[in-house]
């Protein structure tokens, strides 16, 4: 019989900082805990080993994720750390079908920031695009699906932006 893998307080602070905050990094986590580096690495390991989180490598950092999360929710949700990709998210779930140069502008970012975001959301299918004249244009593809997972876990995106959203759309998408 294996003994439980929430046993140790610290295990149970960083399994709880990632409940709390899911799609955050290892470095985040550690602050949220309060524990050391190689302790927070060899803990979070641990909890991976014993199927309690997942780890999703990135370009730069690790993503961590309660194994009971589903894919779509983990895949938006570590995009959704950037508060860019919020900003472009939440004017599309507000006005859909923008071309790039109106949705820079309504997410208040530079084009080409605009662009690299708006490129990972493409790659992933939660953007898709369409025409309007000779302009391409960007919507959300599952409006609904994007729109409930930012009212479900917009306390842990921490994020105006989100708010706003929850505040004018949350009773059509409850979680």
């Amino acid at each position: 019989m294996g003994e439980d893998p929430l046993a140790l307080d610290t295990r149970r602070r960083l399994y709880d900082a990632v409940r709390s905050t899911p799609g955050v990094s290892a470095r985040e986590i550690q602050r949220l805990a309060g524990t050391a580096w190689g302790e927070t690495a060899y803990h979070l390991e641990r909890l991976a080993q014993g199927g309690l989180l997942h780890r999703e490598r990135g370009s730069h950092q690790d993503y961590y994720f309660c194994t009971d999360l589903p894919l779509g929710d983990r895949t938006l949700l570590r995009l959704a750390r950037s508060p860019a990709v919020r900003r472009l998210l939440v004017s599309l779930l507000a006005t859909p079908d923008l071309t790039l140069a109106e949705l820079s502008e309504r997410a208040q970012l530079s084009l080409s920031r605009s662009s690299i975001h708006l490129r990972r959301l493409l790659a992933t299918g939660m953007v898709g695009s369409g025409r309007r004249e000779q302009f391409r244009t960007f919507a959300v593809v599952d409006r609904e699906r994007i729109a409930r997972a930012l009212v479900t876990y917009h306390a842990s995106l921490a994020d105006e932006w989100v708010e706003r959203f929850v505040d004018s759309f949350g009773e059509l998408f409850p979680p």
